[in-house]
């Protein structure tokens, strides 16, 4: 898959540009009809030309990793979540409303705009990788993926564990995971490893079902305060509180990693208003 950004350009532009321009068709068509409802077919469907363009735009990862000799930032979840995520149903709701379950009060919980939100922080650290799925014609938004063969994917994860800077780990509820967390108690700094819950309660209860036979310390059966969850040198879990933005909310895990993010003026005003590029 040839996904190099001077060949994607005009294809990047051309969505984008399609996206805006649908989205201002729309609220032109709201200005003359009484109900605002006429505003839903047009705004997803501007959102998801903008999201393809976005998709174009982005490097891949053997060119990140290549032009960036810094320690690389890991990004693990599960590929059937994130095919889930693309839902219209999924998108809607995570704008719908603001939910004590968004990791920061700017960020709606929808998997593949957390992602990629998380990117905007994690870049300013190192390179933002995830291996990509088998067979997908665009990468998802989000971390720059990773091609790797079957027969490789697992030597890669841990050639990453041992060289990544800090790891990102999506819980899912789906034991597909499984085998990444095991090689993350076994092998990883717990104080470079942040989880990310399930939204849904019942998909929490599904991954602690099998989780809590593995980690050293269990989860609570109910659902914790946040999703966001951090753990001390032995794997036992904290959680941290959601603040306005993803800085706010992830300074305590980059406090105990000696880690400090410079935002700029603009950038903390972007960020604090859920904008980024």
């Amino acid at each position: 898959m040839n996904l190099f950004p001077k060949q994607n350009v005009s294809k990047a532009t051309a969505f984008k540009i399609a996206g805006w321009l649908t989205w201002i068709g729309g609220f032109y068509l709201a200005l003359h009809f009484d109900s605002k409802l006429i505003l839903i077919v047009p705004t997803f469907i501007g959102y998801l030309l903008l999201r393809t363009g976005k998709k174009y735009s982005i490097q891949r990862g053997d060119l990140i990793l290549t032009n960036d000799a810094r320690p690389p930032v890991l990004y693990l979840r599960s590929f059937k979540d994130e095919v889930n995520d693309r839902s219209m149903a999924t998108y809607f709701k995570s704008i719908s409303f603001s939910n004590k379950k968004d990791l920061a009060l700017t960020v709606p919980s929808s998997g593949f705009r957390e992602q990629d939100a998380l990117g905007y922080i994690f870049r300013k650290i190192g390179p933002y990788i995830a291996l990509g799925k088998p067979g997908e014609d665009l990468p998802e938004l989000g971390a720059s993926k990773l091609y790797v063969s079957n027969e490789e994917w697992q030597n890669t994860i841990r050639d990453f564990f041992k060289k990544s800077k800090l790891i990102i780990f999506r819980a899912g509820k789906t034991e597909g995971l499984k085998w990444e967390l095991i090689e993350l108690l076994e092998t990883v700094n717990p104080l470079k490893v942040i989880m990310i819950l399930p939204v849904k309660d019942e998909d929490y209860a599904s991954f602690i079902q099998w989780a809590n036979l593995i980690m050293p310390t269990a989860f609570p059966v109910n659902y914790p305060v946040t999703r966001s969850v951090v753990f001390n040198e032995k794997w036992e879990p904290s959680w941290l509180p959601q603040g306005q933005t993803l800085t706010k909310s992830l300074k305590p895990f980059f406090d105990q990693n000696g880690l400090v993010i410079k935002e700029s003026f603009w950038g903390k005003i972007m960020e604090s208003n859920g904008i980024r590029w």
